[in-house]
């Protein structure tokens, strides 16, 4: 008799860990810090410009090493440096792909306010009261940021698949199956930017060196959130990868070794 798996979420908690909780808030951070000394080296001349590229590719690829390594680990894979250039290379087309899809939604949004505006004036007059010209904006923004999180979704359920599985599209077909991914991906989301849009808004103390505090304070807090959010929705990923490759591991027609059995393999 087949016992049925755990659900995913189950052990994709218990795949996180302080560790990696830690390694994935210490790559948010470094890249938070290398990104604002990016933004405040001068380009005044040529050998700055080229110092700029070159600080900007050092970020990138030890940000895309960085999340190879947790991904690895996350999934029990080696790692290897073939692994961690390749899985690098994967984040980097995923990011491209996503911010890409970002840039196109918002495109089409743009044209929300004459959306808005002539579907509320076809709306019943019963109806008027609910489908007014703010409420339907309101709704539109929420599709497109919840199809940009989809595509995000989507995306991350192939990339982490190829960096880290031995059958990448039996990992991804797990992943978009499960119905714990997508739920994590979407209440975490939709939690995260709700949160860091009411931190980031909120000025609780006034003063310079109160808001400078404060603000620190708020990104502290953000990038925890944001961070814990991260690391389950990789851990995720990693269950799935897992039982592709457990299943790819057990040889056709053998009980799975980590099975109990009642008599000796032959």
């Amino acid at each position: 008799m087949t016992m049925k798996p755990p659900p995913i979420w189950r052990d994709a908690l218990a795949l996180l860990s302080g560790r990696v909780v830690l390694a994935q808030l210490g790559l948010v951070t470094g890249l938070f810090l290398s990104f604002m000394l990016w933004l405040r080296l001068p380009d005044a001349s040529i050998l700055e410009v080229v110092c700029s590229g070159l600080l900007a590719l050092l970020i990138v690829a030890s940000t895309g090493l960085g999340e190879s390594w947790l991904i690895l680990g996350l999934a029990g894979r080696p790692r290897t440096w073939g692994r961690f250039i390749r899985g690098t290379l994967l984040l980097l087309v995923g990011v491209v792909l996503w911010i890409a899809w970002s840039v196109w939604l918002a495109h089409v949004s743009n044209d929300d306010p004459l959306r808005a505006g002539y579907l509320n004036s076809k709306a019943p007059h019963q109806l008027r009261r609910l489908l007014t010209y703010e409420h339907i904006l309101l709704w539109l923004g929420w599709m497109w940021t919840t199809l940009k999180w989809l595509g995000g979704g989507l995306l991350a359920s192939i990339i982490v698949p190829l960096v880290a599985s031995r059958r990448p599209l039996r990992a991804a077909l797990i992943a978009v199956r499960s119905l714990s991914f997508w739920l994590t991906l979407l209440a975490g989301t939709m939690f995260a930017t709700l949160m860091t849009g009411a931190l980031m808004a909120w000025l609780p103390l006034r003063g310079l060196w109160a808001e400078i505090f404060s603000l620190v304070l708020r990104l502290a807090v953000v990038v925890l959130l944001d961070g814990m959010i991260a690391c389950w929705l990789l851990a995720t990923l990693a269950v799935c990868v897992r039982r592709a490759d457990a299943g790819y591991a057990t040889p056709a027609g053998r009980p799975d070794d980590s099975q109990p059995q009642t008599v000796d393999t032959p």
